[in-house]
């Protein structure tokens, strides 16, 4: 499907983190924008007379095609998060898309694994959240690390979901832990930990990964030396 230019209109603002906000972005022309889970669309940031282009992935899900969520990290000096830091509920942007590739393989005749650092949580929320509107039966799992446990995104939703729909397991880590009794460490050694068998696992199981191409490199590189097929890893990666 081509990318469609969009008009849309900051509809609602929240606080994820202390430095982590969502936008949820109605669109206005074209009333909808058909998308699917993993995709992203690129907000025209205006700054001193010009347009950048800043790509964001869509945190929302398919199901409700008349908005979009995206969630967005502050970054000190960045021209995108700052625009949006200044952002104001009702006001007017631009957007295009929908963009990419980063979608769930079809047939789901395996369990899909969800791994994410900060917010590279986004497109694998939309996914998850698609997933469980369609009526998944398959083990859905969710490693989820971040370096404090203040910064998990969505945490109290995530925890829900696992009460609601059994087949869905969610493990926050935390590196940097202070008051944290859960898992500790990095997503990978996690993984490990839960599947001791990689190899086994990946007859079975996709992964899915996003966040930093630094840190999924080195994801990636660990989860193929535990022996987890190179084939089965999927993954979204950020400059």
């Amino acid at each position: 499907m081509a990318a469609t230019s969009c008009q849309v209109i900051c509809e609602k603002i929240d606080a994820l983190a202390y430095n982590v906000r969502s936008f949820r972005l109605k669109f206005i022309e074209p009333k909808v924008l058909p998308f699917q889970a993993g995709q992203f669309v690129i907000v025209n940031v205006p700054k001193d007379g010009k347009v950048v282009k800043r790509a964001y992935s869509i945190a929302s899900t398919p199901h409700e095609p008349n908005a979009v969520e995206l969630c967005i990290q502050h970054v000190e000096g960045g021209i995108a998060s700052t625009y949006f830091w200044a952002l104001k509920e009702g006001e007017k942007l631009s957007i295009s898309g929908p963009h990419g590739n980063f979608l769930i393989k079809q047939p789901l005749d395996y369990d899909p694994v969800f791994l994410a650092t900060g917010t590279g949580v986004a497109p694998l929320r939309s996914m998850i959240k698609h997933l469980f509107t369609t009526g998944v039966t398959r083990t859905v799992s969710l490693i989820f690390g971040t370096r404090y446990e203040h910064s998990l995104l969505y945490e109290s939703e995530f925890r829900a979901l696992t009460k609601m729909r059994p087949n869905f397991k969610y493990v926050p880590v935390v590196s940097r832990p202070k008051d944290w009794r859960g898992e500790t460490g990095h997503i990978q050694e996690v993984y490990k930990k839960l599947f001791p068998d990689a190899a086994a696992a990946s007859a079975n199981q996709r992964i899915y990964l996003c966040g930093w191409s630094e840190v999924l490199k080195s994801v990636c590189a660990d989860l193929t030396a535990a022996g987890f097929a190179k084939d089965r890893l999927h993954y979204e990666e950020w400059a």
